[in-house]
């Protein structure tokens, strides 16, 4: 491995992201990611059976258009031949190797990260959570191929991993912080769905901790777009249209409000009225740059004046190239409006350590939304192309208010927590760690109820809203 991987370039990508240059990050990770990806082809080629190599040569032949060959190739060009051969998918089968971690970091979305810092040259385009991403992204790699760094005599003694073993999947105890980076990595698509009936009471509840803050947040944007009349508005992700027709109001100057989302369930049940119009679009479709032209087509409309996200990016697996997309969408001089939450932000206290507890129950459940967003809205937001961005916090607490508020503060940021490792049980009802992981959580959840209500208990919680002009 020494031949194309040393120390020194893995210290140095280290130094990089300790000093805050991301750019360089991805950019030095790539070009190692680049070399190992060759040695996986290479291994893959001489190993697999030959009806599987056939179609892997297939792939570089029609990648190379037949004039070049995977030595050849740069980082883009190898991962395009493993998502056209399915090769990860290919050597799973073969070996019987658990890929999970690998297949859920997209290497394509590394690829258009590459591109598009070398394309902008030196301005810095890349926020430091891609920058983990992409340095977690190669360091996965490298433990997939059997690459072990020389250890200090300070460091941990690690056992080493067989090469193609398929053992990125096995976690030691972590610390908080790698639980966090490790969790945000594995999360594919969220299993979230609107059209529950408790979740569509909860979302109501959640509108009423939120009307402020998003009224705040309004009357920036319309402020800085400087008129209050033939405003056309977009709500991404508006469920019920509950809180769509609670924020964009007549009366601030919108002729005209789109919703939009991707359940099909929530959208039937509405109905064009006034001024608000619903339609089906699913975000993280392919399609979706082509619905959306379709949409303005409709409605005949260049774009609009206010795009409006209120726990929605979230849910996304791509939250980043989302916004990218979106902002073609926004008129010049228009506003991006971003709300979420953060379960860092919150202090509790009086609960030994049980509101902890949960978060951390909450994090290793499968297919959970990434409950640490809402601080990363500026550094997105920036990435994005974004540069005149404005911060709104609000906090809610439970300071001064009744039994009955503090039971409606307790169903709005914890209650739901246990419809995740329902849906988690749900997908595989005889696995009894998921069937464990369920009742401690309605049974931790039940214990935290009580807590809310003794009267020296504190809690308090952030909602993080932005507001980006473009």
């Amino acid at each position: 491995m020494e031949e194309f991987v040393r120390q020194s370039q893995l210290e140095k990508i280290r130094h990089f992201l300790k000093m805050g240059y991301y750019d360089s990050v991805v950019k030095e990770s790539c070009a190692v990611l680049e070399e190992v990806l060759k040695q996986v082809y290479r291994k893959a080629v001489a190993e697999l059976p030959v009806k599987d190599r056939t179609a892997l040569l297939e792939a570089e032949t029609a990648i190379g258009r037949g004039v070049k060959g995977y030595t050849e190739f740069g980082f883009g060009q190898l991962v395009a031949v493993f998502s056209k051969s399915r090769l990860l998918d290919v050597w799973a089968r073969h070996t019987g190797a658990k890929l999970g971690m690998l297949k859920s970091i997209s290497l394509d979305y590394i690829v258009e990260l590459r591109n598009q810092l070398t394309h902008n040259g030196s301005a810095q385009q890349c926020a430091r959570s891609e920058a983990s991403l992409v340095y977690e992204c190669l360091m996965s790699w490298l433990d997939f191929i059997g690459y072990q760094e020389q250890k200090t005599a300070a460091e941990e003694t690690e056992q080493s991993v067989p090469a193609f073993a398929g053992k990125a999947d096995d976690r030691t105890k972590q610390t908080s912080v790698q639980k966090h980076i490790d969790y945000l990595q594995q999360k594919t698509v969220s299993s979230y769905h609107s059209d529950k009936a408790s979740e569509v009471r909860r979302l109501k509840i959640q509108s009423r901790f939120s009307e402020e803050s998003d009224h705040e947040s309004f009357l920036y944007a319309l402020q800085r777009i400087g008129h209050k009349e033939h405003l056309c508005g977009l709500d991404v992700g508006c469920a019920d249209g509950y809180v769509t027709e609670s924020r964009f109001r007549s009366e601030y100057g919108f002729e005209l409000v789109v919703g939009v989302d991707h359940n099909e369930k929530m959208i039937a049940r509405q109905s064009d009225h006034d001024i608000f119009r619903y339609r089906h679009i699913n975000v993280e479709s392919p399609d979706f740059e082509d619905e959306m032209d379709e949409l303005l087509d409709e409605f005949g409309i260049e774009g609009f004046d206010v795009i409006f996200m209120a726990l929605t990016l979230h849910h996304l697996k791509q939250p980043v190239r989302f916004l990218r997309k979106i902002r073609r969408y926004l008129n010049k001089g228009g506003a991006l409006i971003l709300r979420g939450v953060d379960d860092g932000a919150l202090i509790a206290y009086g609960d030994d350590g049980l509101v902890e507890k949960v978060i951390e129950e909450s994090i290793e459940t499968k297919n959970m939304s990434d409950r640490f967003h809402a601080r990363k809205f500026y550094s997105m937001l920036r990435t994005a192309g974004f540069d005149d961005i404005k911060m709104n916090y609000a906090e809610a607490d439970s300071v001064g208010i009744d039994a009955e508020e503090k039971d409606v503060l307790f169903r709005y940021y914890f209650k739901f927590r246990s419809d995740y490792t329902k849906r988690q049980l749900d997908s595989d009802p005889d696995n009894p760690e998921y069937r464990r992981k369920h009742e401690q959580m309605c049974e931790d959840l039940e214990s935290l109820q009580d807590v809310f209500l003794k009267p020296d208990f504190y809690f308090m919680v952030l909602t993080i809203s932005a507001i980006a002009i473009r």
